[in-house]
């Protein structure tokens, strides 16, 4: 399936945010010239305003221009201007940096950062996708958020880290000015939070601790992964019907089609008679569905994650609206035949990229498939046990063990590894292992020919799929980008307990999935 690419790259544009949890994914710009002389400012030589004005990289020479190279905010040849021409404009507003941090804790309550700025804090909260200036020049991307973490220094768009500016501004693509405004709006500074579905810190946690104590009530192995990998799930099959260009666009509305098979094994997640859809009732039903679904995610993927290191509340956003009903949406929902559900789910619909879809699918970790809800039996990692543990076993497990088809000819056709009749098998899907091997053009194979048992029997189970190893992709397919997703989620070489790659990434990823087509949404308050 050929990706209408065009559509696909101005999509990833618009919710493509990396928020910045002191994450050094970085966008470099290459070095550029810029002549001195500022058209805005010609009669001055440089802009007046003293705060801008440590921003500000230029000036009138006597030949009437100089050189200025902008490597992440680099090095400028020295004039008079001695204060201004040193040191790093970014560099000094690192001194700031706590007390804009106490000052983003308070103020403005009730804005919007992806909407407007708090005037308070001179913009420095904002965090929207303006990427022009207010004299139309395209914003260059940021070149140092390593050293500015949780300032949104992601791709090209307005911001002020740590309060710099006067307010939110960016470098530009214009070989005459390095640097100019944004027209951001200012939030107003008074607006008081009053709204009941308001989400702040304790409450967060508090849900995080409910969800703990159920886990930890359930005594067996396959119930308990059963409940954390479902919890996941449903919220991935309320934001997998997102369709950015088909109205009603759904996305993270807290509505599932409950008559649909695609949720089928869901509805002992969330029942009248569950635990969680209890627990929301009796003490959390202020705020939506849709808010409480993702915080106990959330806090699912916390517990379970390595040290539980993998805390998603500053990625988290409040003020989900529910729908009572949304009639066909599971029709938008992937199948398990292949890549181009992903690609028509993930990338066509929602906007995302290949690392993004292939982060969200590592969630596999976590559950199990029911051959009585999905048709799909087993885990996709060695046990129940490892299943609740959220890490980047599911990768090494597509990467490292020889699958072959199960049940094929069947609706239900998976992969499975090791003995097929085992009461406990592993699986991958169709979606899972397409990730890696080129299943649509060489089907069916074995991903590991190579493998042999302690008896020095092929582990690809029958002779003639020892004989046919599955394709990996060329650097030609429009998939590789998946396997290379795969590879670098392996953390490394060789056996090793790096998650970051994987962490970093489905975290990003997940932000994006979760906050898709919502324009309204506000951060966790320490109080409402």
């Amino acid at each position: 399936m050929l990706l209408r690419s065009s559509i696909v790259v101005a999509r990833q544009q618009i919710i493509g945010i990396k928020y910045s949890l002191a994450l050094a994914f970085l966008c470099c710009t290459s070095a550029y010239t810029a002549k001195v002389e500022d058209p805005l400012h010609a009669e001055a030589g440089m802009e007046m305003d003293q705060t801008a004005a440590k921003l500000t990289r230029h000036r009138k020479s006597v030949a009437g221009t100089t050189r200025a190279t902008n490597h992440g905010i680099g090095e400028f040849e020295e004039d008079s201007n001695a204060d201004f021409h040193k040191s790093n404009p970014l560099d000094s507003g690192n001194v700031e940096k706590e007390s804009v941090n106490r000052k983003l804790a308070g103020a403005c309550l009730g804005s919007n950062p992806t909407a407007c700025g708090c005037g308070e804090v001179s913009q420095t909260d904002y965090r929207g996708f303006i990427h022009t200036t207010e004299n139309g020049h395209t914003c260059s991307a940021w070149t140092q958020g390593a050293n500015y973490p949780d300032q949104g220094l992601d791709e090209n768009y307005c911001r002020n880290p740590n309060e710099v500016g006067a307010r939110a501004w960016c470098f530009v693509e214009n070989p005459n000015i390095l640097w100019d405004y944004c027209d951001v709006p200012t939030c107003s500074s008074t607006e008081q939070l009053s709204d009941p579905a308001c989400v702040n810190t304790e409450t967060y946690y508090s849900i995080d601790a409910d969800i703990a104590s159920i886990k930890n009530s359930i005594d067996d192995d396959v119930t308990r992964s059963h409940f954390l990998g479902g919890i996941v799930r449903l919220v991935a099959h309320d934001f997998m019907d997102y369709d950015f260009d088909e109205a009603p666009h759904l996305g993270q509305d807290g509505c599932l089609d409950w008559t649909s098979p695609s949720n089928t094994g869901l509805e002992t997640i969330w029942c009248d008679d569950c635990a969680l859809t209890k627990l929301y009732n009796a003490k959390y039903s202020r705020i939506s569905r849709a808010d409480f679904w993702v915080i106990a995610a959330n806090s699912v993927i916390r517990q379970t994650s390595i040290n539980q290191e993998l805390d998603l509340k500053k990625t988290y956003y409040w003020g989900r609206q529910d729908l009572d009903s949304c009639p066909g949406s599971a029709l938008r929902l992937p199948t398990t035949q292949g890549c181009q559900d992903v690609e028509g789910v993930f990338l066509e619909r929602m906007g995302l990229t290949w690392q993004d879809a292939v982060a969200l699918l590592g969630a596999h970790t976590l559950g199990r498939g029911n051959k009585n809800f999905s048709g799909h039996h087993g885990t996709w990692v060695p046990n129940d046990k490892e299943a609740q543990i959220f890490d980047k076993k599911y990768y090494e497990e597509l990467f490292r063990r020889a699958w072959f088809p199960r049940d094929e000819g069947t609706l239900h056709q998976d992969w499975t590894t090791g003995n097929p009749n085992s009461a406990s098998p592993k699986m991958m899907l169709n979606t899972d292992v397409c990730l890696l091997y080129d299943i649509d053009s060489k089907f069916p194979c074995c991903s590991r020919t190579n493998l042999f048992d302690n008896q020095g029997n092929n582990r690809c189970n029958t002779e003639e799929l020892s004989n046919n190893e599955c394709s990996p992709y060329d650097s030609s397919n429009e998939r590789f980008p998946a396997s290379q997703a795969v590879r670098k989620f392996l953390g490394g070489a060789g056996p090793n307990n790096n998650n970051e790659p994987f962490y970093d990434a489905f975290t990003i990823a997940w932000f994006k999935a979760t906050t898709n087509g919502l324009d309204n949404l506000k951060p966790i308050r320490d109080k409402c």
